[in-house]
Formats: C-alpha cells, structure tokens, sequence
C-alpha cells in the first residue's frame, strides 16, 4: 500500500522521499511514496576519526568437528560487508507508532561512522593487542573456560569459536576470564597482559559487531585486581556497567522474536548481566544498576541452549537464587527489610530449595562442583536475611547451620584445591558465615568447633587473596574479629541455640556432613565433632603457624570488647568487600 502525499498528507503518515508516484487524491500535483523504512545506524565505540578501514579478525583455516579452532594472525582484511545489527530503539516504540518523528534525519552517514583507522590499528600493532599464545595454550585455555566458567556466563556462541573468523577481543577476553580459573595462571601467560590487550581492543573499536562487545566486556570483569575500596576503572562494577550500557543499546532488555536465530544466546547474555548485576551489589553494598521493570525479557530456561545438559539446567537455577540474593541485599541497603518482607523472602528460599533446586540436586550431582557452588549462595542468602544485629545478641541456630554449611563446602573446595575455580563473590560468602561463627566462640561447647572452621574461613581467604583483591578485607575482618571477639561469660550448653521445627525444613534434603555444628545444635549431641585431618589438616596447620590470626585464644581470656556489628568499626567510609555487613543500623 503507499503512503501519505508529501501536500496534501491525506493518509497522514510519514513519506520517505527515496521513490515518489503521482498522488491520483491530490489536486495540487503532489507525490505519494513507498512506506517509510528506519534506517539502522551502525555500532561503534570508536575514538579515531574516519581513515581507510584496517583489519579487525582473522582469517582461518577450518579445524575437525568438535575442536576449538584456533585463529592464526593474518593481515588480510575482513569482508566488506557485516550484518546490519540494530543498535537502539526507535523512538516511535515509546513515542507511538503514529508519532509524526522521522528516524532517518538522526542516521548518520557512513563518513561519520568510521570503524578502526590504519593508525590506529598500527598502534594496536605496536603494543601488542594482536598477539596470541600458542595454539597448545589458547586450547587449554579456551577449555578451561567452557568446563568451569561457561556454566555462570553462557555467553559464547560456538560459532564464534568455529567460523571462518574469530574476533581478537573475544580471544582475548577469553583467556583472561580462563586464567582466572586456573591454580597455574602463569604457565599460560600473565592475565594482566591478557587484559591490556583486551582492554585496548575493546576502546578503540576494534570490535564492530556489538554483541561480541557486550560478551567481552562481561568476561572482563573477571579481571578484578582490587577491592571495592580502591578507585578503579579495572573493577567487575566498571566492566558490568559497560555491558550494560551497549546491551540497552542494542535492546538485550527486550524479549527477542520467537524467530530470531539468536534469541537463546541474547537472552542468556542479558539474564548473565542480571546475575552479576545481583553478585556484584551484595559483594559491595552498592545498588543494582538493572530494574527488571524495565525489561519484558521473560525467565530464563532450560530451551536457551543449544543442549539441553548440566549447564543448561544449571543456570536458571543459578539465576533464580542470584536474584533473591538481589532482593535481600537491597532490601536491607535501603533499610526496608520489614517483617512482611522477610516472610516473603524467606517463602522465595524454601520453594527455591525444594523446586528450583531440586532439578540439580540428583544423585548424579550432588556433591558437583557447580552444585556447591550454588548451594553456598542458598547458605548465604539465609544468613543475610537473618543477619544479627551485634556480636554479644541472640544467637539463631539457622544462621549458625548455614555458616557451618559453608564451611563444610569450603572445607571440599581446599581439600580438592578448586578453590582457583571460583569467582571473587566467594570471599564475600566466606565473611557472612565467619561473622555468624566468631559470636560462638562464647558458648563453650561450640568455641573449640567455631574457631577451627573460621581458621577453614581464613585459609580459604588467603588462597583466594591470590587472585582476587577483594578478598583482602574480608580476611582482615575475620582476623580482627576472631582475635577480639567480646568479653563475655561462656555460655552454659544449655544456651546452645535450639532450631524450630518451623526453620528444620529449610535445610531437609541436604548432606549433613558438611555441617560440623548439626550434631550440638540439631541432635543435642555433647560429644566433640570430628576433627579435620588428612592433607587438608596439614594445610590448616600450616595457615596456623604462619599467621598472627592462626591460633585464636579462648574467649575466657579475651580483656578487649569489640562489636562485629559496630557501625563505627575500622571508622567511617572505609568501604571493602561485604564492610555493609558490619552496619548494624541496616
């Protein structure tokens, strides 16, 4: 059907002069016209005016079915053509269909649209951002991403890894994201050069297709050098919030079409950045940048894969939990965190144990890597909704089995040294279930249980300080702490916390020989829980006879107070990883 007369506007609805008939309705010789097509601006984050146009991926050779392949340099240029990718709303989807507003006189032209120029590609050269490890290495790198990091960021589409190009970002994006999960980082290069050149690629705009953009930026954030308390433009807050950004651009907050080729690996990248949205903001006690109000993208399933195996099974269910942990921590951020609500949360967790999770929780993978994982994120959404409000208050027994919980995990995770395997939101879990312990140490039949499993607590923060920053503070809490805990009488064992048959259900179902503190506090039992020992007794020892904060002494000799839960504790300001947890007016 065409379209309005240019004079006389009959139809009323906007005219793209490109190609004009007679108006036969028209009596002053107008024209009428085709209808009108928005034009799609191109996506760059360019810094360079516009020169010849230099190289961005490689060309390679195809490698047997089933193998990564790896890019070989090579300085012929990519294809002249890319697929047009649209970079933004138009603003007829909020102006309304019938808004008399004409996209195309904001399109810019392809002169002022420039992608890499030849000088700046010729820097990119000359420090490097092009060069790659050797085809052994990128191999066993680009593997160890897939097996331990793909199922908490499926973002990689296969056929970036397969098809005739590879982007050099995405490479190096992936190597550093996988040099963070490995216990030799070093054997396959430093992760710092790994990020420098990513990080150079990433601002002069090398990359032109947007999503591989927002997908690096994401594994960029695996970076992390420093903790919240340091300044930094090389956090996982700055790199989340980049994504973000080109992400709304590109409309990853929208449901994709039924028919887009695409529509599980967008819906998986923008429920990735929800996820990490959730973990970033508890680990640091800063607000979530993304409100799901803004957002129609429904939940995320198990048909977004490609395959349905473990990680696709795992990952709504990692979501779901990230989520609620969203939900408590900006509950008690914006001091909102009022009866009503807690009830509700609390009703979210146990559906969440006993739906959500029970579609990993076979027999099969019980006691899997990932399921830990996930199950100390459960541990800690509980402590956090039942925080204490001092360290000499009342003490709930569902938070001190929850701390334990963690412990027995953690206690897993050294004894099969996958500590290296684990993101830096670990350090924060580890500073919720040490400030639930250290106040046991004044009931005398758990002191001798809680002070071995906060040195668990440490030693695991002191491997994870290896890699990341943030664990820093979390370690110098407990150490504080556990060396001044309160002076208090030591509680008879009759004050040993009792759990309700109301709160027993939250825990039903799962492997009680991770939690040492089941026995006094559940079964009444007064005999002495079972030591560590082994090689992960040797280790702990080790930590202990290293450390200042090793041998804790007993709380009947403590002479100095100090509230946990003070608001005044290491003074004002001093912001490191989970330090909102010490608020006590939250």
């Amino acid at each position: 059907m065409l379209n309005a007369c240019i004079i006389c506007h009959k139809k009323k609805v906007k005219c793209n002069l490109a190609r004009q008939h007679p108006c036969s309705n028209c009596t002053k010789g107008g024209w009428e016209c085709v209808p009108y097509q928005r034009k799609r601006k191109l996506y760059t984050n360019s810094l360079s005016p516009p020169e010849s146009r230099a190289p961005s991926r490689e060309r390679r050779a195809p490698s047997p079915a089933g193998a990564y392949q790896i890019p070989r340099p090579c300085n012929a240029p990519p294809p002249e053509e890319h697929g047009a990718v649209p970079t933004y709303r138009g603003r007829d989807r909020y102006l309304g269909r019938n808004a008399s507003f004409d996209e195309a006189i904001i399109t810019p032209s392809p002169t002022n649209n420039p992608q890499l120029s030849s000088a700046d590609h010729q820097l990119l050269k000359d420090q490097g951002a092009f060069t790659l490890p050797s085809e052994r290495v990128q191999s066993e790198l680009i593997t160890t991403f897939m097996e331990y990091g793909h199922v908490w960021t499926p973002v990689i589409d296969p056929s970036w890894l397969s098809g005739d190009q590879t982007s050099y970002l995405l490479l190096q994006a992936i190597f550093l994201a996988a040099s963070r999960m490995t216990p030799r980082p070093n054997e396959y290069g430093q992760t710092s050069e790994f990020y420098r050149r990513a990080k150079l690629l990433f601002f002069f705009g090398n990359e032109p297709d947007p999503l591989v953009s927002v997908v690096s930026a994401v594994l960029l954030h695996w970076y992390n050098p420093v903790g919240p308390e340091t300044v930094s433009t090389d956090t996982s807050g700055f790199w989340l919030r980049t994504a973000e950004s080109i992400a709304f651009q590109i409309g990853l907050h929208k449901e994709p079409a039924a028919t887009d080729p695409q529509r599980g690996l967008r819906r998986r990248i923008w429920w990735t950045l929800v996820l990490r949205d959730c973990i970033i903001s508890a680990g640091v006690g800063r607000p979530r940048t993304i409100n799901l109000s803004d957002s129609d993208v429904l939940p995320p399933s198990i048909d977004d894969f490609p395959e349905q195996d473990v990680q696709a099974r795992t990952f709504p269910v990692y979501v779901s939990i990230c989520q609620l942990l969203g939900n408590i921590v900006e509950r008690c951020l914006r001091r909102e965190l009022f009866p009503e609500h807690q009830r509700s949360l609390e009703n979210s967790l146990f559906r969440w144990a006993k739906q959500d999770f029970h579609t990993i929780s076979g027999p099969s993978l019980s006691y899997s890597l990932e399921t830990r994982q996930v199950l100390v994120t459960y541990f800690a959404n509980l402590i956090i909704l039942e925080r204490p409000v001092g360290s000499d208050g009342p003490l709930a027994a569902r938070s001190l089995l929850c701390a334990s919980f963690i412990v027995g995990i953690y206690r897993d995770f050294l004894a099969r040294d996958e500590l290296c395997r684990l993101g830096p939101a670990f350090t924060f879990y580890a500073l919720c279930a040490g400030l639930v312990l250290i106040p046991a140490y004044r009931i005398e039949a758990l002191w001798e249980t809680a002070n071995e499993e906060t040195i668990i607590l440490k030693a695991s923060l002191q491997i994870l300080s290896k890699q990341w920053g943030s664990a820093f503070g979390a370690l110098r809490a407990l150490q504080k702490l556990s060396e001044d805990p309160p002076r208090q009488e030591i509680a008879t064992d009759e004050q040993i916390p009792r759990l309700s048959d109301e709160t027993r259900p939250f825990f039903e179902g799962f492997n009680t020989r991770w939690c040492r503190l089941w026995g006094p506090i559940v079964e009444r039992t007064h005999e002495r829980t079972a030591s560590v020992h082994g090689s992960l007794r040797s280790i702990l020892d080790e930590y202990a006879s290293s450390r200042p904060w090793g041998n804790v002494p007993h709380p009947g000799l403590i002479s100095e107070p100090l509230d946990a839960m003070s608001g005044d504790w290491e003074g004002v300001g001093f912001d490191w990883g989970g330090s909102w947890l010490l608020d006590s007016s939250l």
